[in-house]
């Protein structure tokens, strides 16, 4: 089924191929039938976002596809990234997205970046949540994200002083409960 005609694969079949990576797929297969059913998974992100649909890519062997294969589905997840933030109603998906976006360099930091350019009311409302998430937690739970300290890009944006100065000029009590809890943040010494 997953090597027949890629519009045709039934949606949850699409998500099951993607959380199921190593468990049963050869990487060999596995690699190829990422390469022809991406666009679907992204597809599939924007329907019901889940980081764990990305957290395959690596047994996929992202890194070694051809750079014009791995542009395209850059931009897919890029462009849907910036719809979702144009759109308030959707805000709650943007961290699960930018999750699943981070799979593709195994780093938060282009995508935090990405995030910078949205609105300020968007901005306050992921720093605020990130922040609550390391005052009242260990942090964000990032259970996908296999590599050494995938939050420590996200600490990094929090506790800058562009972020900081962006949030203070910010009459919203979004920006306001982001800023006492980055304050809990310093004074805690989480890092």
């Amino acid at each position: 089924m997953l090597d027949g005609d890629p519009e045709l694969v039934p949606a949850v079949v699409v998500q099951k191929f993607a959380w199921e990576s190593a468990d049963h797929f050869e990487r060999d297969e596995y690699e190829f039938a990422w390469r022809r059913l991406g666009y679907r998974v992204v597809q599939e992100l924007e329907r019901l976002p889940d980081d764990k649909l990305t957290a395959g890519l690596r047994w996929a062997r992202w890194p070694s596809w051809p750079e014009a294969e791995r542009t395209a589905l850059r931009a897919l997840i890029t462009d849907l990234i910036v719809r979702v933030a144009g759109d308030q109603e959707r805000w709650w998906q943007l961290d699960e997205l930018i999750q699943a976006a981070a799979q593709l360099d195994q780093d938060m930091t282009p995508w935090l970046r990405l995030v910078d350019d949205f609105q300020d009311a968007l901005v306050a409302q992921l720093a605020e949540s990130y922040s609550m998430y390391y005052t009242h937690s260990d942090g964000p739970v990032l259970t996908w994200m296999t590599w050494d300290d995938p939050g420590g890009p996200i600490v990094d944006w929090l506790l800058s002083p562009t972020l900081r100065d962006r949030l203070s000029g910010l009459d919203d009590r979004n920006a306001q409960r982001a800023l006492e809890l980055i304050d809990l943040m310093v004074e805690l010494s989480i890092r």
